[in-house]
């Protein structure tokens, strides 16, 4: 790399050299004979006969005119690499800039032309660093940002358009010289040219650059628009109207100034690009240049057309009416024509974040429609998705907490932006939105149009919500109907199984034993005993067999002891060593308490079996999973809500964190929350707030209960 800033070095101050030395031969000549006569090769025309001496200007005042503008250009270009190479030449990129900045500042004008005819070396040289500066040209633009051949095949494109082209700068008007051999060959190679080097920046900008090489790159692509733009636009005046300015030497001055500047503009953005590490925002540059680059080619178009047609239809020419006419005319077309334009570029490059209203008058219209709840949600997220020209959103809808549903709208992009969604101090889901660019934050104006759509969209969010609450709940009652029927039709199979496969035939065999008895009551009196022996027997085990069906359905605790006294016998039985010896392997002692109301209103049989249950189902789990040593049982009655509360507490090792109820395994804890749900209430289990393991169930009951007599 040493190496290679010491040639690029020695070659930038040998152009400079040669540039400062062309300036006297140069003067010279167009003092000397192109103020008088035609120099083509300077692409200076000159005066016509008398016109310096009529116009009170002398050849050295012509002659200085036309080297102050290219000396002016040549140095600019020359600064602006000599600035790059002083900053970044420890890089490739700033090597190959400085000198194409270099070359360019010296052989776009044609003041080293004065110098070419002193001896053929000196032109041959000249024409050896045209052929280098186009080259560096398309290798810095095929490497530009990010001084990498992206995608890798570009260094072979690079390389066939300069070998193409640069031996016509170096052997004109010969078989190497493309455009001397087809012109129709010179534009295909041109076009090429141009639309590889657009394609590639455009590539890059979508799939490999960064935030920074994205904003170098718009300043790069915005100063080559505007000097192309330009270029190519005085060029096409002076075709259009060329005997006029060959004419009028100030003119074809002006020209000349215009076209210079516009060309200074690449080396002012390159060294934006190159040197910044935070470049300003270019969008709103970009913005105003296009609309007061439409609003010139308007008006002047304006202008020159009224110009036109009124003269034409009342034949008058150079007239000051006609003039008054035109520049009234577009007086009066200068404030609406602006006004749409600036509409059009803002929804050009912005969407429509000037025009909150439009915008929500297209969403309600959309919303008129009978649409599924989700289809609402896709026609929200799309409205503002494309309101501001995004690439993607998603809205992730949200329920208790929890991310319920997505809707996505657009290509996924690696990065999003969250907004949330509040109605009425409820957070309804979030909004991700991609910004227009990767690594390009959204603008404050941006956001404000975003927060305006959000509060509007946060009503129709809401009534999304709160119709597929609807949807769940009602599958979820479907779901709990089909539950009872099938537990209801269950427990039929059963009790007809007990009832026919068992209980009937013992009955029949126990009708037959008693005849049998009658029938030897007189003949074998012992024979009868024996049978009616086993008769009672038989008796006594199907009469306990029925106790055991009837306790299985309602537990006869609760009719003899009532709620809590059901609850305390159970605690009792689980909590005895023996029991737990017996069942349990002996497990350490737990003690248990029982906190209920000094009253507690009688309650439906349903709740009654349902809270008897869990509560005994808990404290089974308690007693054989938790390892606590205390558990405590609280029932008590929410009168204004109309529900039983339900806790049981222990100090055991617990569940987790994070344990939830929807998320919590075994048959026994799911028989419990499925008993509160079948009445309508509600059962989780989550951790205690000093460790250990707590649930809480829910259950409605109607305490207004008629006294007894």
């Amino acid at each position: 790399m040493k190496l290679m800033r010491i040639v690029v070095f020695v070659l930038c101050l040998s152009i400079l050299v040669l540039f400062i030395a062309s300036i006297p031969a140069f003067f010279k000549e167009v003092k000397d004979h192109c103020a008088l006569q035609g120099c083509e090769a300077y692409y200076i025309p000159p005066p016509a006969p008398g016109w310096l001496e009529t116009n009170g200007i002398s050849p050295v005042q012509f002659a200085v005119g036309y080297e102050l503008i290219y000396i002016l250009f040549g140095l600019s270009y020359m600064i602006a690499g000599a600035i790059i190479f002083y900053k970044k030449s420890n890089e490739m990129l700033g090597l190959l800039g400085s000198l194409m900045l270099f070359i360019l500042g010296c052989t776009f004008t044609p003041i080293t032309f004065a110098v070419s005819g002193y001896h053929p070396i000196i032109q041959f040289s000249i024409r050896i660093l045209e052929a280098t500066g186009f080259s560096a040209f398309i290798f810095f633009f095929f490497l530009f940002p990010t001084g990498r051949f992206v995608p890798k095949w570009t260094l072979i494109l690079a390389i066939l358009l300069s070998v193409i082209r640069a031996p016509g700068f170096i052997a004109p008007d010969t078989v190497f010289d493309l455009q001397n051999i087809s012109e129709i060959l010179f534009f295909a190679w041109f076009f090429i040219w141009t639309a590889s080097l657009v394609a590639i920046q455009w590539y890059r900008y979508k799939k490999e650059m960064g935030p920074l090489e994205r904003q170098q790159t718009k300043w790069v692509v915005y100063g080559l628009s505007l000097a192309l733009s330009g270029l190519i636009g005085l060029t096409v005046v002076f075709i259009i109207w060329e005997p006029k300015l060959n004419n009028d030497p100030f003119l074809m001055y002006a020209l000349e100034i215009g076209i210079h500047l516009s060309m200074i503009i690449i080396a002012i953005t390159l060294i934006m690009a190159i040197l910044r590490r935070r470049l300003w925002d270019i969008d709103p540059l970009v913005n105003r240049t296009l609309l007061y680059g439409i609003l010139t080619f308007c008006v002047v178009g304006a202008y020159v057309a009224s110009v036109w047609y009124i003269g034409r239809l009342l034949n008058l020419q150079h007239h000051l009416f006609v003039s008054l006419v035109a520049t009234g005319i577009v007086a009066v077309m200068f404030a609406p024509v602006k006004e749409k334009v600036q509409r059009w570029i803002n929804r050009l490059m912005y969407g429509e974040k000037d025009n909150p209203y439009s915008v929500l008058t297209k969403l309600g219209k959309k919303l008129e429609e009978p649409l599924p709840p989700e289809e609402v949600l896709l026609v929200v997220v799309r409205t503002i998705r494309e309101a501001l020209r995004l690439p993607y959103g998603y809205l992730a809808f949200q329920q208790d907490g929890e991310v319920w549903m997505t809707i996505k709208d657009g290509k996924p992009q690696p990065e999003c932006e969250e907004h949330f969604i509040v109605h009425q101090g409820e957070v309804l889901g979030s909004l991700f939105l991609a910004p227009r660019a990767i690594g390009e934050p959204f603008t404050p104006s941006d956001r404000s149009f975003i927060e305006t759509l959000i509060r509007q969209a946060g009503a129709v969010v809401k009534g999304v919500k709160v119709s597929l609450e609807l949807k769940v709940l009602a599958a979820d009652l479907q779901e709990s109907r089909e539950r009872l029927v099938l537990a209801r039709e269950e427990e039929r199979r059963r009790l007809r199984s007990n009832l026919h496969d068992d209980l009937a035939p013992r009955l029949a065999s126990l009708a037959l034993t008693a005849a049998a008895a009658e029938e030897l009551l007189v003949t074998d009196k012992q024979a009868t005993k024996a049978i009616l022996t086993e008769l009672r027997s038989t008796i006594r085990s199907t009469v306990a067999e029925i106790r055991s069906m009837v306790h299985e359905l309602r537990p006869p605790a609760l009719d003899e002891l009532g709620i809590v006294g059901a609850i305390k016998e159970r605690m009792n039985d689980v909590s005895s060593p023996i029991q737990r010896v017996q069942k349990w392997g002996g497990l350490p002692d737990l003690q248990f308490h029982l906190n209920v109301p000094a009253e507690l209103p009688a309650l439906p049989a349903a709740v009654e079996v349902a809270a008897y249950r869990i509560v005994t189902e808990a404290i089974v789990n308690v007693v054989r999973h938790s390892g606590a040593s205390i558990c405590s049982v609280s029932l008590m009655i929410d009168e204004p809500a109309g529900m039983l509360n339900l806790e049981v507490l222990d100090n055991g090792t617990g569940f987790g964190s994070k344990t939830r109820q929807d998320k919590v395994g075994g048959i026994g804890l799911q028989s419990m929350r499925e008993r509160a749900e079948e009445l309508g209430g509600s059962c989780k289990i989550e951790k205690g707030s000093q460790g250990g393991t707590r649930l809480i169930a829910l259950l409605p009951v109607n305490t207004q209960t008629e006294e007894k007599p």
